[in-house]
């Protein structure tokens, strides 16, 4: 791959100001156990080149499959025509050369594709089993992992050279309970649809090790319990009233609310797609209060194990802690080379691409919230009234990613600092500022965890990031709730 990569840049002509060359080979495996019918296991392989070039102050753009010399040698030459064709332009800044030389790989303990795959599909079913155990209105059952191997070689005209190899290991349940008038479901360990590839729950960089983590068989039954329960639970009442959030359920409410809109591309007008814009404008930075000040927010690369994790960008730029909310005020940007430079600063590390065959764009590592000094025990305690809510179950949000409708998988009633009965069809809405505002307890750092999730969308064509989000349970006064 690196000879591959050193023979793509000699083919880009002294016309182009910059150039860079990504190879890479991926592998995914998956693994997946329903209630009726086989289990399903398969395996896929892609191997290919992209390569950009700034030629005439223009990007050029071109992938492709063939790695022979005829094939790399035509690559180079359809990126440099489409930098031709755009014409020429004013000079694209890219910051201070990327000149690293270096290999990184993440860690871990077992291998997962040398795990046999009837293992794995035994584990699955094990699960399944035990959902199905709960009774007759278990209706659907899903248990599955998923493995990814991304081997890349990343090379500049600025002389970069990195190689790195990144393993990632996730799974998951998801429980239909049924009764003929209604529905409902929970997830385990995190209420992620199945989305673009069929992954669904947590997932780290990480070996077959995380599934042991996981504990699906053990978990199995509470869940299918639980969605069982939820078909005779009351509604979610609709009134005002104080939210305690669990860090699963806010997983997705930081991803939207602070994640994509805090994305330099983004807040620059270079990218758009799916609500692509955002309150988060340059001039807003540094004075416009987010949440309460008891409210930070970071994008952090380089937590060990965590999805969002990596050594380097797909530019060549090192993994980073970054700063986004800082005491309530929106102050920084996940940022790529190009945005970064027209912001007057360096990249944070946070352009990647899906695959070979796709651009690099700002996209999320590890968003977190950072702890505070509560606990989900001192904050139930501490409220009079109001509602724990669990799990996402699908969300709205305008294009500005201002006002917004969350759902939750279930709920529970609190009452004198007591949990009491279970909720069911429980949403939330509100706007970005005055939700974040009304937040006045932050579980400790011992309750904090990241939540892999391999499904953040973004970009036409669409691509598909694998992330973090690190978060506590959190409390919030004078929130809307309501039934979906």
């Amino acid at each position: 791959m690196r000879e591959i990569a050193e023979q793509v840049l000699g083919f880009v002509p002294t016309e182009a100001s910059y150039a860079d060359v990504r190879v890479v080979c991926r592998t995914h495996e998956l693994a997946l156990a329903e209630l009726a019918g086989p289990g399903e296991w398969s395996r896929e392989e892609s191997s290919g080149v992209g390569v950009r070039v700034i030629v005439g102050g223009q990007w050029g753009f071109a992938a492709t499959h063939r790695l022979d010399a005829v094939g790399l040698s035509a690559v180079v030459a359809e990126a440099v025509e489409q930098a031709r064709a755009v014409g020429s332009g004013p000079s694209i800044g890219l910051g201070e050369p990327i000149t690293t030389r270096a290999r990184w790989s993440s860690p871990l303990e077992i291998d997962p594709f040398s795990v046999s795959a009837s293992s794995k599909l035994d584990l699955l079913a094990a699960a399944v089993a035990e959902s199905a155990a709960i009774g007759p209105k278990v209706d659907r059952v899903e248990a599955s992992m998923d493995f990814f191997r991304d081997e890349k070689v990343f090379a500049n005209s600025e002389g970069a050279l990195i190689e790195q190899c990144l393993t990632e290991s996730g799974g998951g349940l998801l429980v239909f309970a049924a009764d003929g008038e209604d529905v409902q479901r929970r997830s385990f360990p995190q209420a992620i649809p199945r989305s673009i590839r069929g992954q669904r729950g947590h997932f780290s960089t990480a070996g077959y090790e995380h599934i042991a983590e996981l504990h699906l068989v053990e978990e199995a039954a509470r869940v299918a319990d639980e969605a069982v329960a939820l078909l005779t639970a009351p509604q979610c009442p609709n009134e005002s009233t104080t939210l305690i959030a669990t860090g699963a359920q806010l997983a997705m409410v930081l991803h939207e609310t602070a994640g994509h809109p805090m994305e330099a591309d983004r807040a620059l007008g270079f990218e758009a797609s799916l609500a692509g814009g955002t309150y988060a404008s340059p001039e807003r930075r540094g004075n416009f209060t987010w949440g309460s000040p008891i409210v930070s927010v970071v994008a952090d690369a380089t937590i060990p194990g965590a999805l969002g994790s990596y050594g380097y960008d797909d530019e060549g730029v090192p993994a980073q802690r970054t700063e986004l909310i800082r005491d309530g005020v929106f102050v920084g940007y996940l940022s790529g080379r190009e945005s970064a430079a027209t912001l007057g600063e360096q990249s944070s590390g946070a352009a990647r691409a899906d695959g070979w065959q796709r651009l690099p764009l700002v996209r999320m590592t590890n968003l977190c919230l950072e702890p505070g000094d509560s606990s989900l025990a001192e904050m139930i305690a501490g409220t009079k009234n109001g509602i724990l809510m669990d799990m996402g179950k699908g969300l709205s949000i305008d294009d500005q990613r201002m006002s917004f409708r969350f759902g939750a998988e279930a709920g529970w009633e609190i009452r004198d600092g007591q949990v009491g009965r279970m909720l069911k069809n429980c949403s939330y809405t509100g706007v970005t500022p005055q939700f974040w505002a009304g937040c006045d307890a932050l579980g400790g750092p011992d309750e904090f965890k990241v939540h892999g999730i391999p499904s953040c969308n973004k970009g036409e064509p669409l691509q598909v990031a694998h992330i973090g989000h690190g978060t506590v349970p959190a409390r919030f006064r004078n929130v809307q709730v309501g039934t979906k």
